[in-house]
């Protein structure tokens, strides 16, 4: 993407302020300006995904290669929810309370905060993700005046006032979401890579996306990406949440190429469960949708919008995936060798759910919704029905996976214990405040009042919640870390 003064603006500054131009001077100046405009709109080109080359340096983007070592019985999973900046802000009070939690792990005081694992997002929670992915503690310095209290609606709005841009998106090969997803690469995220996620002891960030050709979810993980022979690490971060959050039609989708054939898209488990799961069997679902891949003839292009129509939480949808855990979801295997699945203890998984039940003013004043609203409702009621469903499930395949595991552990060693929290508006006691909370819109740009409230009110479900102080005195009671022979 080029990135210059607009053409108006050149021509403003070289002009005459108050001074008449002849009729034939302003004709030239005009078609100098369009000229202008169709050259920068050259410039502007989709930044696509790479074909796999050989493993980089930096290694693979999944489980075992980024997230951190941790060898004292606890794994710790953060789940943040779609609702633009409102999600962005209460999944980044959670990271606060996080922060501020100190817990001993093996006899020392630490941070919560640094025991967390993998944080797995969706649409305007992926912004607060991928942030602490990239920079760390940086996050708690500079992303509330950043992104949090900026009016990023209105920033958005703006790009579309540049007339190159307009000429950009309205050429083939380049759309609104490309366009926003340079923009936030050169204001927010700096134009990092998945090649600098998660380094340095960071958890395992996990933004996810939906697949429109496959009607799946579609995370940005190297084992994902296996299956368009495509390379994740050089892909811009920035891109990948623009996809996490390309809320239709709003935004236009996000594209992926699919390339040719590679040794990495042929997984055993693909094979496996094709031929011998049952047709409802999830691992089967996914591995059909997968097969589709193989044949980039009929697949070139993949199409991606926000992760909430198909997983508004993110957390079945990626962390519970066959695709995630190398097609063994009972195991996790891809989060866990054999020997971590022995020593795990503590699980804690956190999901902070920021969707709201708003009453819309058609119901207030009991006439007919129009077209409009009746569209939108219909797409709120499909979301919070899918989110009930997701949390439900999600909380029922981690108590399995905890049964699972200590059924295979001998009756004198510790068994691993699931901690389960959801944080949600509904748990607001208060009508009054609760009403409050649910009618904060899904926009990007809130109140710098309904961000602080927003910060506030994660730490203090997060505190409230049974789960968490379970979590908490189950850290406190343990002797140390087991090593069974």
């Amino acid at each position: 993407m080029c990135y210059r003064a607009p053409a108006w603006e050149a021509v403003g500054r070289e002009g005459t302020v108050g001074k008449q131009r002849p009729l034939h001077h302003s004709v030239f100046a005009l078609a100098a300006l369009w000229l202008g405009f169709a050259a920068l709109a050259g410039c502007a080109s989709r930044v696509w995904n790479r074909p796999l080359g050989a493993q980089s340096s930096t290694g693979r983007y999944d489980f075992r290669h980024r997230m951190p070592e941790q060898d004292d019985g606890t794994f710790v999973v953060l789940a943040f929810s779609g609702g633009g900046t409102r999600a962005a802000a209460f999944s980044y009070g959670v990271l606060e309370k996080l922060r501020a939690t100190t817990v001993s792990v093996d006899g020392r005081p630490q941070s919560l905060l640094s025991r967390v694992n993998v944080i797995t997002s969706v649409s305007g929670g992926s912004y607060t993700a991928a942030y602490y992915g990239l920079f760390g503690q940086r996050i708690f310095s500079d992303f509330a005046p950043r992104f949090l209290y900026r009016n990023w609606q209105g920033d958005l709005a703006a790009l579309l006032l540049y007339p190159n841009h307009l000429l950009s998106i309205a050429a083939r090969g380049y759309n609104r979401s490309d366009l926003v997803a340079a923009y936030l690469g050169r204001t927010l995220f700096r134009h990092r890579t998945f090649a600098e996620m998660s380094r340095h002891g960071l958890p395992f960030i996990i933004l996810n996306a939906s697949d429109l050709n496959n009607a799946t979810t579609f995370s940005f993980i190297q084992p994902q990406f296996d299956f368009l022979c495509s390379d994740l690490s050089s892909y811009p971060v920035a891109n990948a949440v623009m996809a996490s959050a390309a809320v239709p039609p709003a935004f236009a989708p996000m594209a992926l190429r699919n390339y040719k054939d590679c040794p990495q898209r042929h997984k055993a488990w693909v094979a496996d469960a094709l031929a011998h799961d049952a047709v409802l069997d999830r691992r089967y679902t996914v591995a059909r949708a997968l097969e589709r891949y193989s044949d980039p003839a009929r697949m070139p292009v993949l199409r991606l919008v926000d992760g909430g129509v198909t997983d508004n939480l993110g957390v079945r949808g990626s962390m519970m995936s066959p695709v995630a855990q190398e097609g063994d979801v009972p195991d996790m295997a891809g989060a866990f060798t054999a020997q971590q699945l022995r020593q795990v203890r503590h699980v804690l998984v956190v999901v902070a759910n920021a969707q709201v039940y708003e009453a819309y003013p058609w119901s207030l004043q009991g006439r007919d919704p129009g077209i409009v609203d009746m569209t939108r409702a219909s797409f709120n009621a499909a979301l919070g029905l899918l989110n009930t469903e997701t949390v439900s499930l999600a909380k029922r395949g981690f108590l399995m996976w905890q049964k699972h595991v200590n059924a295979m552990r001998p009756p004198d060693t510790p068994q691993v214990k699931v901690d389960f929290a959801v944080l949600t508006f509904n748990q607001i006691s208060d009508r009054a405040e609760r009403a409050r909370f649910n009618a904060m819109p899904t926009t990007f740009h809130l109140q710098p009042a309904q961000v602080d409230a927003l910060r506030a009110l994660a730490g203090r479900l997060l505190e409230a919640s049974p789960e968490f102080q379970a979590f908490r005195s189950a850290l406190a009671a343990d002797p140390g870390p087991v090593h069974p022979h």
